[in-house]
């Protein structure tokens, strides 16, 4: 069944989440695709991977997902830690917003593994061996 107006689901229901078609009238040019995978650093023995969504309008090119390695024992222990360690490390050019780093502000709100959350208090996921992380639909992030 497909949903068309909020009438359709129960009242009881809080949280629903309904399927995306495959082909949902996506342009080719705004499908996301596989980018460059940054290797983990030598002698790291605690790694994880992290699949960042990244844009740059003025290049012309499709958005992308760039693989990161973390080395789990030099980074601190929550996403934002993370995040600010590949910026320092590995690449420069990845941009986020933060500013308080006690969940306080919600600057650093992104959605992580299809959950919005904020980057400063979501500690690091231990069990999968790959997440992901995207700025957050709900907000402009430009």
């Amino acid at each position: 069944m497909i949903v068309k107006t909020s009438d359709q689901v129960s009242r009881f229901t809080w949280l629903k989440r309904f399927p995306i078609p495959r082909n949902f009238n996506v342009t080719p040019e705004s499908r996301i695709q596989a980018g460059r995978t940054w290797p983990a650093p030598s002698g790291a023995t605690r790694t994880k991977a992290f699949d960042i969504y990244r844009y740059d309008p003025d290049s012309g090119d499709n958005p992308r997902l760039d693989k990161f390695h973390v080395d789990l024992d030099d980074c601190g222990p929550m996403v934002l830690d993370a995040l600010i360690w590949i910026k320092n490390k590995v690449d420069p050019t990845l941009t986020f917003r933060r500013s308080c780093r006690e969940g306080v502000c919600g600057s650093c709100s992104m959605t992580m593994d299809g959950t919005n959350w904020l980057a400063c208090t979501s500690a690091l996921p231990w069990g999968a061996p790959s997440d992901w992380a995207q700025p957050n639909a709900a907000r402009d992030t430009g």
